[in-house]
């Protein structure tokens, strides 16, 4: 009864959502059908350009997401992920692999904490895939970083002016630090002033040493000085801080390696002694006992897993 259940209230959500995506597209489809066929002209004035702001196509969770004040954190995590999805669908691929994760455990166990359980641990699989994505562009981003102060430094030299030096990093550095920066140099080209420029670039990177190069900049502008120097000794700073870090994750490197032994060793035990003596093992499999000790287990690896990466999880 259980399973049959479960699977009711997933085929229902299923269903829901599908019918307000097929409604949605339908209304539009509808819509334009509609202005398509009353109207004989465009009346160019008339016209209106908007940046879509939607979190989603679908009304109704657009409204929740602006409820929940969940919608511009993911926004901003989708753009410096470099992924165009919006955050509905995000969000709703978050709650399908919750279900997915919550009904095997119901149909493989037969149980609700499991379901629950599994559920938990599915469900942030979609929002830490984004995360690992925005880690490797950031990455991407810190690695070209000094190279791009370099190359500033150098126009400056030259004789150029700041916002010309920018350009040339905008045209010269590659992805993505190259189109953060077209983006800085076209807000500052239609009006934008360089201070509010250079803080929107460093609120759309996630990078500490791109925030100390926009105060940087900013003191120098308030308070004057060389600021080709100031730029070539934070390119010198950064590599620096780039060799330490690489120091730290070698001599961490051992930790790391305790912990994925820790949580593959007794898992290994198990298999091999179920696939061994299997009468041996049953016990901890059928016996509530011996599965409720098994689950105390899990979560004492993982605790210990946890506490030891945060240890050795050292930032400069």
């Amino acid at each position: 009864m259980l399973v049959f259940f479960s699977i009711l209230i997933g085929l229902a959500v299923g269903i829901a959502a599908v019918g307000l995506v097929f409604q949605r597209a339908g209304n539009q489809a509808r819509a334009l059908a509609t202005r398509l066929r009353g109207s004989t002209r465009v009346d160019v004035h008339a016209m209106e350009l908007k940046r879509d702001v939607r979190y989603s196509s679908i009304p109704f969770v657009d409204r929740v997401l602006r409820g929940l004040n969940v919608g511009e954190h993911l926004e901003l995590l989708l753009y410096q992920a470099g992924m165009t999805m919006r955050v509905g669908l995000l969000v709703t691929l978050i709650a399908g692999a919750g279900m997915t994760g919550y009904l095997f455990g119901i149909i493989a166990f037969h149980r609700l904490i499991p379901g629950l359980i599994f559920m938990a641990v599915f469900g942030p699989l979609p929002y830490f895939y984004v995360m690992w994505k925005k880690s490797t562009r950031m990455k991407a981003f810190r690695d070209t970083f000094p190279d791009a102060l370099d190359l500033l430094v150098s126009g400056l030299r030259a004789g150029l002016s700041f916002t010309a030096a920018l350009q040339i990093v905008s045209e010269e550095s590659p992805e993505p630090l190259r189109s953060e920066f077209a983006i800085a140099i076209e807000e500052q080209a239609l009006g934008l002033d360089l201070r509010e420029a250079l803080q929107n670039l460093a609120q759309r990177v996630d990078l500490l040493d791109l925030k100390f190069f926009v105060t940087a900049v900013m003191l120098q502008r308030e308070t004057g000085g060389n600021l080709a120097e100031v730029l070539a000794n934070s390119a010198t700073l950064i590599r620096d801080r780039f060799r330490v870090l690489g120091d730290i994750k070698t001599f961490t490197s051992q930790g790391k390696l305790s912990a994925v032994i820790l949580i593959m060793l007794p898992i290994a035990v198990g298999l091999f002694t179920y696939l061994l003596t299997p009468d041996y093992f049953k016990p901890m499999l059928e016996d509530a006992n011996g599965r409720t000790a098994l689950w105390v287990a899990s979560g004492m690896q993982l605790l210990g897993c946890y506490v030891i990466f945060r240890i050795v999880n050292i930032k400069v």
